[in-house]
């Protein structure tokens, strides 16, 4: 599985989401992306990201998740 992160460095809920992120999915394979970064705004494009944090997990090429709060990726997570 790998997976796509996209916060933004004004975004009050983005701080804690990504560090969730980060301490609960080791093991995703992913890119953590902020609007700080030249190629944002075309990976938010090309999926589709109106807001942040969004979190979207891949598996075989295909999206099997896609979630903006902690406990839909916990949810995710148990099954």
């Amino acid at each position: 599985m790998n997976a796509l992160l996209f916060t933004t460095t004004r975004c009050p809920k983005c701080p804690a989401f990504k560090k969730f992120v980060e301490e609960t999915l080791q093991e995703f394979d992913g890119e953590m992306l902020d609007e700080t970064m030249p190629h944002f705004m075309d990976e938010a494009a090309k999926f589709g990201v109106t807001a942040a944090p969004l979190l979207i997990i891949f598996e075989n090429g295909n999206e099997v998740f896609r979630g903006s709060e902690i406990s839909e990726i916990q949810d995710f997570l148990k099954k």
